[in-house]
């Protein structure tokens, strides 16, 4: 049985300078908290950190970096990913309430939590530190109306053991399995030569998508999936049926400050149910919501919750 060391706590926001914000508030907190922690804990000259070492792929004083290990981690020396997998190997997750409003009031108050895997919990005090520092100070905030925030305690911190049991070819099945989704989903298939979005999700493809996270998540932090628990997993998500949908398109713009470009994020939202699961396949479908799947997990995008 795989099992992987998870950290979760969890924080209150209050609004204390008001403004527009987003609905979806991830990429914003993502954006907000890196760069503080980038900033904190950098070690090289600001020129080398603009110019010619603007990502940390490469850098020699990433090691025990605050944001180097936790926002873009190299995979350990001798250890090598499958394509597509380095960017879905980080092993935080910073996942605030969704949907906000569009104007909350000053003392509005919502949620956020921070997921750290393995040994990355070390960073925990200086992520939330971060986050603290970008709310509190005058010329940053959230958006363009940076509104600012304060910090307040949240409702949990939990250390937990993340424990996949090995596919079973014969099992007992639960009849309908509800997802709902507690932020936008952003998955994509090829199509015609050109990606394109997800915009009805079937259980194979959340769980090719969670497989795509545990596969780097479980080598670099925890103990490796064994090789042929990949085929097995897809096979038996490919027997589960849809059974009925609640989704709803969303989209939302994003700026990214490092490369200066505009563009538009396109998922879903909402809730579906699918059905009949194998009961092995339980704890999968579990994780994989509360450690996030997708495009964006890092901002908190692709979390989900099962009744």
């Amino acid at each position: 049985m795989t099992s992987l060391n998870v950290y979760e706590s969890h924080r209150v926001l209050r609004i204390a300078r008001p403004g527009r914000l987003q609905r979806w508030l991830g990429p914003a907190l993502r954006g907000l908290t890196g760069g503080r922690l980038r900033a904190h804990a950098c070690r090289l000259p600001v020129i080398d950190q603009i110019t010619k070492q603007k990502y940390c792929k490469g850098c020699t004083q990433s090691i025990d970096c605050q944001y180097g290990e936790t926002y873009e981690p190299d995979p350990p020396k001798g250890v090598t990913l499958q394509a597509g997998w380095d960017s879905t190997a980080r092993p935080l997750v910073l996942s605030p309430q969704f949907p906000l409003p569009e104007y909350p009031p000053p003392g509005f108050e919502f949620g956020i939590t921070l997921t750290l895997v393995g040994n990355m919990v070390k960073h925990a005090k200086d992520v939330w530190e971060a986050l603290r520092i970008g709310g509190a100070d005058l010329g940053l905030g959230l958006g363009e109306d940076h509104v600012l925030f304060d910090v307040l305690p949240g409702e949990f911190e939990r250390q937990t053991t993340m424990r996949l049991p090995p596919p079973q070819t014969a099992t007992e099945t639960v009849p309908h399995v509800e997802i709902e989704f507690t932020s936008p989903l952003f998955l994509t298939k090829s199509e015609s030569d050109r990606k394109v979005p997800v915009l009805q999700p079937t259980f194979a493809e959340l769980m090719r998508a969670g497989l795509r996270m545990f596969g780097p998540i479980c080598r670099l932090y925890g103990e490796a999936l064994p090789d042929h628990y990949f085929g097995a997993v897809k096979q038996a998500a490919e027997g589960v049926r849809t059974l009925s949908t609640a989704f709803e398109k969303f989209e939302q713009g994003k700026w990214s400050n490092r490369t200066k470009e505009r563009f538009t994020l396109v998922g879903i939202a909402g809730r579906a149910v699918y059905g009949p699961v194998p009961q092995w396949m339980l704890p999968w479908l579990t994780w994989a919501g509360r450690l996030h799947v997708g495009t964006h997990r890092v901002a908190g995008a692709g979390g989900w919750r099962i009744r």
